[in-house]
């Protein structure tokens, strides 16, 4: 007879007693269950508490898994908890602040600090010119240039966007120009500097709104030739509005005998200290629209620009009350224009350059 295994209890109330019950054991053989003689209070109690134990060990072996662990993890583990989540709440703060107060970037040096402006294109023209600066200084004149021209970039897409700025910006982000430019004197970045200076000026240009005072415009499709000594003005036009407007963009406006030699000699325009880059010509109180017009070598009083293609080619420059309404400069890179540029970008409307 196979050996008898206790696995559990049955009561059964007894015919004659109420009250009672009578327990058996049951083992298992193969399928068959057999009854045999009634236990024992001690094999009860040793049941009860073996039932109680299957039910609990589960919670039990949690709790004694913590209490395995070494003290200083059982204090490490909430003290880090409680530090995750206040620094949690401290960036939620922080990041709903900077949301509802944006803050301008602020640079340690004066001349940045100028130009920090409120306008995110204004702030991202800012932070290109710090990044710019901070490369020219550790003498990573690569990453410099790039910085430069990516703050180039924003002032040509502000242009074409039309957005706005005031006179303070132009005066700050050209003085931050002239700070990257002073902690070295690299030749390239010089260049890439001036460029932005150019694209400065253009922008400062595309703000400036033309005079009302039109009377009789007149309408070219060719450019106009000036003699020797000539003053070119309302009373030699015909009107005070020159409408150059149908003729190619890159087309010369208005010529005086210099640039008419350099055309018939292939030669570019006038320069100084060159024979013939002063003929005396002068253009006074007029508006011209349209085309290009080269500067050089033509004494400008009271003119205003509108739409045209401006070149200067380092001659003798001479400006007095000079306006410039969405104009585009094509200026070189070196002191000259440099000078040029950076008036141009203050708004400056009366400019000598000898």
């Amino acid at each position: 007879m196979a050996p008898r295994t206790p696995i559990g209890r049955l009561a059964f109330p007894g015919a004659g007693a109420s009250h009672r019950s009578i327990l058996h054991t049951f083992t298992l053989d193969s399928s068959r269950l057999d009854y045999n003689a009634p236990l024992g209070a001690s094999d009860v109690r040793r049941w009860q508490q073996s039932k109680h134990w299957g039910r609990s060990r589960h919670h039990t072996g949690r709790a004694n898994a913590f209490t395995r662990m070494p003290i200083y993890a059982r204090i490490a583990i909430p003290l880090l908890l409680i530090l995750l989540i206040g620094r949690l709440a401290w960036q939620s703060v922080h990041s709903i602040r900077r949301v509802s107060h944006p803050q301008p970037a602020v640079y340690s040096d004066s001349t940045l600090a100028a130009a920090v402006p409120v306008a995110p294109w204004q702030r991202d023209f800012s932070d290109s010119l710090a990044e710019s600066l901070q490369a020219a200084a550790a003498g990573n004149l690569t990453a410099a240039e790039v910085a430069v021209d990516r703050s180039e970039s924003i002032l040509t897409a502000a242009r074409l966007q039309s957005f706005t700025a005031d006179r303070s910006f132009f005066s700050g982000a050209n003085a931050a120009l002239d700070t990257v430019i002073a902690k070295t004197q690299n030749e390239r970045l010089f260049d890439h500097v001036t460029q932005a200076r150019v694209s400065l000026a253009e922008l400062r240009s595309s703000l400036n709104e033309p005079a009302g005072d039109v009377t009789g415009p007149v309408r070219i499709d060719a450019p106009r030739t000036i003699a020797a000594n000539e003053t070119f003005n309302p009373h030699a036009l015909g009107g005070n509005y020159l409408d150059a407007t149908l003729m190619p963009d890159t087309a010369e406006i208005l010529l005086p005998p210099a640039a008419t030699r350099s055309l018939k000699e292939g030669l570019p325009g006038p320069r100084q200290g060159e024979p013939g880059s002063s003929d005396g010509v002068r253009v006074e109180n007029i508006t011209i629209a349209g085309a290009a017009q080269t500067l050089d070598g033509i004494r400008w009083r009271n003119v205003t620009f509108v739409g045209t293609r401006l070149r200067y080619e380092d001659g003798d420059l001479d400006l007095e009350n000079v306006r410039f309404v969405r104009c585009r400069f094509g200026i070189p890179s070196d002191d000259r224009g440099a000078r040029l540029a950076s008036a141009l970008a203050l708004g400056q409307s009366s400019i000598t350059i000898q």
